[in-house]
């Protein structure tokens, strides 16, 4: 007897491609193509012992199948033995019809070959310009050993995606650089956009291996990532014990560092024709420093904070941003009073540098500029931490804002706070559907990336027990308005949702279908 269901690809010109066929109680049926994707497509092929997957052909690309649909909505984690054992919807229960069964096609690479993959080549790894495959650096972080991860692979250096990334593979970035203990790992770009390729993704690492390449992967440049998921690191500091054999490593990173930092600086520095022709129509104090517009907004009063500096207009970091700092761009721009400081990206990414971080206005400053920051240039930030304003407009009276200013002050009692969450749907308050307060309005949360640990913090936010499920596919029926929160990588101990690691509405790729939930002990 077989330890998994049997799997095999049909239809197809060898054993390695085809549409893909599972056998249960001794029938063949097929897998939809529902949330199918590369790290699904990499299981079946390991199993088959046909390598790794090398495209996600559309579906039917090898006919039809007939007799029943086993699978459905499957999601693999990626170091799953069999396909029987990752995540579905459970055997026979879908929303499919033939025309959606999976096709999958791989490399066909034998075992011995498979085998040969981050952990092994490296030892035989070529060397190019003094650096060999798997050599690692943090790039885009206040020192050597804080920032992005990058790998180094086949002449040029490449990001790591954060799928399962945690601190046991932050450690052995630490180590391998001679950087001391981890002290925190990081998600959704924390240090910013990488570019070139995402080289390791699903990366599990035990602790103990000597560097990251080492470590359990997908294989090199195998992921479904892009690089608003790019992993980082927090290292405690240079290891003193191990500082002179890396002091010739660490000084040729760092100026290589040095030199990509400024060739994505530069590179970014000229909008480009898209944004040149949405930018126009803006709000705009020109001038050489300091200059100011709102971006991509529905008015000229809201929108993404963009200021120029240097002849070069760029975005503001939403770190310690808030209502004071709001208060001066809307002033600034003769918009009347704030509404709100937006943060995370609210009205999407921006493009070029990011210019101001830490801005800490005290709310009576003529222009954002005179505000504190950071310097111009400096900051730890990505675009998704773009920040953002709501001003009341250019023509409101005073009556106006005295009415609407009473019309708060009556309705602030019941007004949820910012963040603030609740569950719908389910059959008490701690169960149901994920909703969160934000922007005066309640919106959803994407189920992409969600498990029990964003669960969690919804529980503790709620004042409910231990989370016992962490639902997705709308379970608890689909919400309406906007997905607030997506790609949600919460650690766990956060006070709040919004304190998770994220990506916003504005750049996620989900529909109320997709709409998560939890399911939390009540006390």
């Amino acid at each position: 007897m077989l330890p998994f269901p049997e799997i095999r690809l049909s239809n197809g010109p060898s054993r390695c491609q085809g549409r893909l066929e599972i056998l249960y109680n001794g029938s063949w049926g097929t897998v939809c193509d529902d949330d199918w994707d590369m790290v699904d497509a990499n299981v079946v092929c390991r199993q088959l012992g046909c390598g790794h997957a090398i495209t996600l052909p559309a579906a039917m690309t090898f006919g039809q199948g007939t007799g029943p649909i086993f699978l459905d909505n499957v999601d693999c984690k990626g170091s799953e033995a069999a396909l029987s054992e990752c995540w579905s919807h459970g055997w026979g229960i879908h929303n499919c019809y033939h025309y959606e069964d999976v096709a999958v096609v791989c490399n066909e690479f034998s075992p011995t070959q498979v085998s040969e993959g981050p952990t092994t080549r490296t030892l035989t790894a070529s060397v190019q310009d003094g650096e060999s495959d798997g050599s690692v650096r943090l790039v885009a972080g206040p020192d050597t050993c804080q920032g992005r991860v990058e790998i180094f692979y086949r002449g040029s250096w490449g990001t790591v995606c954060d799928d399962d990334w945690g601190l046991s593979d932050a450690s052995v970035v630490c180590k391998q650089l001679g950087c001391g203990q981890a002290l925190d790992y990081k998600s959704n770009a924390y240090f910013g956009y990488g570019t070139g390729r995402i080289l390791l993704d699903n990366v599990n690492c035990d602790g103990s291996e000597p560097f990251l390449s080492a470590c359990y992967s997908l294989g090199w440049g195998i992921h479904n990532c892009g690089h608003h998921e790019d992993a980082g690191v927090i290292c405690a500091g240079l290891d003193t014990s191990t500082i002179t054999s890396f002091t010739t490593s660490l000084a040729l990173d760092s100026e290589e560092t040095l030199t990509a930092t400024a060739i994505v600086t530069d590179s970014r520095d000229q909008p480009s024709q898209a944004t040149e022709v949405v930018t126009t129509t803006l709000l705009t104090i020109e001038q050489e420093s300091g200059g100011l517009r709102l971006a991509n907004g529905n008015g000229s009063c809201r929108g993404r904070v963009e200021v120029r500096h240097g002849g070069t207009w760029g975005t503001v970091c939403d770190d310690d941003w808030d209502f004071p700092d709001a208060q001066v761009v809307c002033r600034q721009l003769g918009c009347g009073g704030a509404l709100a400081a937006t943060v995370l990206g609210s009205f999407g990414y921006g493009s070029g540098p990011v210019l101001l971080d830490n801005v800490g206005c005290g709310g009576g400053e003529a222009r954002l500029a005179d505000c504190f920051h950071l310097g111009w240039g400096q900051h730890n930030c990505g675009h998704h931490e773009d920040a953002g304003v709501i001003c009341r407009g250019a023509d409101d009276t005073d009556d106006h804002f005295q009415e609407a200013t009473a019309t708060t002050t009556t309705l602030a009692p019941t007004r949820p706070k910012e963040g603030s969450l609740r569950l719908v749907n389910g059959s008490h308050r701690c169960e149901g559907r994920v909703e969160m307060f934000y922007l005066h309005q309640w919106g959803t949360v994407c189920d992409d990336a969600w498990d029990l640990r964003d669960a969690k913090v919804v529980c503790r936010q709620l004042g409910c027990g231990h989370a016992l499920a962490a639902w997705g596919e709308a379970h608890y029926g689909q919400g309406t308005g906007y997905i607030f929160l997506d790609n949600l990588k919460c650690k766990g101990h956060e006070p709040s949702l919004l304190r998770c690691s994220h990506i916003r509405w504005d750049v996620h790729n989900c529909d109320h279908s997709e709409d998560a939930g939890a399911v939390c002990d009540i006390l």
